[in-house]
């Protein structure tokens, strides 16, 4: 081969490459334009209002069915939360299980019997 077709051979690969790389981008930025817009009429549809705050606790702290993440509140209420939490899932096991051994006819666990 002529040492001019290689220079032929390789500028037309680059400019199909440039061609192929151009249509690739303008494709993908539509489509990202395309789902910005959806994202925008989506926001506008909930309209998420999010609470403005000055750093230190959020405003909600003192309404009535916002919850407060733990990182704001006191750290006595987040262990007593935790501890009531806590029995409140034993409980439930041990009530489960009362009723499954039951349900099978097995003997009972002296230690599932509060009351005695």
């Amino acid at each position: 081969m002529l040492w001019w077709m290689w220079i032929v051979l390789w500028v037309a690969l680059v400019a199909v490459s440039v061609i192929f790389l151009t249509v690739i981008g303008f494709r993908v930025f539509r489509r990202g334009m395309r789902t910005l817009g959806e994202f925008g009429e989506a926001m506008d549809r909930l309209e998420v209002n999010v609470p403005a705050h000055d750093g230190l606790a959020p405003h909600s702290a003192g309404v009535p069915g916002i919850p407060v993440p733990a990182v704001f509140s006191r750290p006595e209420d987040v262990r007593a939360a935790r501890a009531l939490a806590r029995t409140r899932r034993a409980d439930d096991r041990r009530s489960r299980r009362i009723v499954k051994r039951a349900g099978r006819g097995q003997p009972q666990l002296l230690q599932d019997m509060p009351h005695l």
